[in-house]
């Protein structure tokens, strides 16, 4: 619920300051950190006034702005959302409501697969599968010219999240529709697939922050009593769209791990390789054919 009256009245950027920490259940580093965001790109406002020029007077505009946002964020609506904006992989992203926010331990698999092709001279066609914000191959596009990336999603309104990106960070990835759901997924052969795929099972929604309630439910959540089911799709995927000796990174759910390893016995795996994430928590994982 909203805890912050919205009538306008005159405020420096120091009150503000402390109305943020007043209302936000928060450490107050935290609370300026906040403060600071919010002043800078939804305000543009450069917060050193508040250190040079403490009695700078906010407009009304930028009064009813901060406090909006404040009122936002005691929802736990995501600052990612209210700023549009996400750093990722050292680039910054456009993302919305029709893409989940990127996470820090995606990074690591964008991470892993470019130091796995840091030497690599000739060109690799590569697929992002469930793409989203197109954070994972737009990473990679710019980060390894050798990498022909084409990013994929069934949600047109990702799709165009993906388009912004792309145009914003003048990246080269190719961008297709594409449901993994289909019989007819795709003729073309690559020779790595990636995907960050929903695997959250709807018993784990009591394990999970509220801040995901904004989050697209498809981006998330796995069909229900089918928690490898995306992991499925992309397997039968590889099966027919995978080169020979080509490779797979996935993240996984760390919950479901017994049962991952159980679905790779239908394949013909050459080799299988997990990775703890920054947590310690087994979430990255490599498929070579």
């Amino acid at each position: 619920m909203s805890c912050v009256d919205d009538k306008s009245f005159s405020m420096n950027v120091i009150k503000m300051r402390s109305v943020y920490r007043d209302k936000l259940d928060l450490s107050i580093d935290e609370c300026d950190f906040i403060y600071k965001i919010v002043l800078k790109e939804l305000c543009n406002i450069d917060p050193i006034k508040i250190a040079l020029d403490p009695n700078f007077n906010l407009s009304s505009e930028s009064e009813q702005t901060l406090l909006e946002s404040l009122n936002m964020i005691i929802d736990e609506y995501p600052i990612d959302y209210l700023i549009n904006k996400k750093n990722f992989y050292g680039k910054d992203f456009y993302v919305d409501e029709n893409v989940l926010i990127p996470r820090p331990e995606t990074e690591e698999l964008v991470d892993w697969l470019i130091n796995d092709n840091i030497d690599i001279n000739d060109h690799k066609n590569v697929i992002d599968l469930c793409s989203g914000s197109g954070c994972i191959g737009i990473s990679l596009d710019i980060n390894n010219k050798y990498l022909n990336v084409t990013l994929s999603d069934l949600s047109t309104n990702a799709l165009k999240v993906c388009e912004i990106n792309k145009k914003n960070l003048n990246s080269n990835v190719k961008i297709i529709q594409l449901d993994l759901n289909s019989i007819s997924i795709s003729d073309k052969v690559y020779d790595i697939i990636i995907s960050n795929p929903p695997y959250i099972s709807l018993d784990e929604l009591n394990q999970i922050g509220k801040n995901v309630k904004y989050e697209p439910d498809i981006a998330l959540f796995t069909p229900k009593d089918k928690p490898l089911h995306f992991y499925e799709k992309i397997l039968e995927f590889a099966s027919t769209n995978l080169s020979k000796n080509g490779v797979i990174y996935l993240e996984i759910n760390p919950n479901f791990i017994s049962e991952f390893n159980q679905l790779l016995t239908n394949y013909t795996i050459n080799h299988i390789n997990f990775r703890d994430d920054f947590r310690g928590k087994k979430r990255l994982v490599k498929l070579i054919f």
